[in-house]
């Protein structure tokens, strides 16, 4: 019991420490500034580059845009066009995804300031063929790893614990491929990235 436990606290402070070095960019909070009919304004802080989309609950996008700052990130969104309902605003980093909630109820908008659900990005560490896959996994849900070769074979795949914290190291050095493509599926998103090994 106690190597268990050893070993989770390990695992726990690997993850942290691979998403706070991946963090320094890509991690972000909303601050909503004000609501005005149906006008929404909001800053995004401690990013520099975000993906901003808004869908309707039918998942059909309605705007996207790809955003990049020196500094916060301001927006103002005019949402006179739409019609009355339940909207969403998806913010998108190197790490994350965050939802939040809009409301349009006559002549005014509503952008709820907390998200409604966040989920972070797997985070891959190539060291001279050491890929370390690192997971926070907010829901707890099983996360599903592939990889596959650059000839677009499957090489691996399991199904890992429905852990809070998911790692696993995989040794590439010797294999015969350049590259790897990691296919992680969690929380009911799929990430695709390829490694260079060689």
């Amino acid at each position: 019991m106690k190597k268990i436990l050893k070993f989770s606290l390990v695992l726990a402070a690997v993850v942290l420490t691979a998403v706070q070095a991946h963090a320094g960019n890509a991690d972000f909070s909303l601050d909503l500034i004000k609501e005005e009919g149906k006008t929404v304004s909001f800053n995004l802080k401690e990013t520099k580059k975000i993906d901003l989309s808004i869908y309707d609950t039918n998942d059909s996008l309605i705007y996207q845009e790809k955003v990049t700052s020196e500094e916060n990130i301001s927006r103002t969104y005019d949402l006179t066009a739409l019609p009355d309902g339940i909207y969403f605003l998806k913010a998108e980093s190197d790490l994350k995804i965050s939802k939040y909630k809009i409301e349009v109820v006559g002549n005014k908008a509503k952008l709820s300031a907390d998200a409604i659900s966040e989920v972070y990005k797997p985070v891959l560490v190539n060291k001279n063929g050491m890929v370390t896959v690192n997971i926070l996994n907010l829901e707890k849900t099983p996360v599903s790893v592939a990889i596959y070769n650059s000839e677009e074979n499957e090489v691996y795949n399991e199904t890992l614990t429905a852990d809070l914290y998911v790692g696993k190291i995989f040794d590439l050095t010797s294999a015969p491929s350049s590259k790897y493509t990691f296919e992680i599926t969690y929380n009911g998103k799929t990430y695709i990235e390829t490694v260079a090994i060689k």
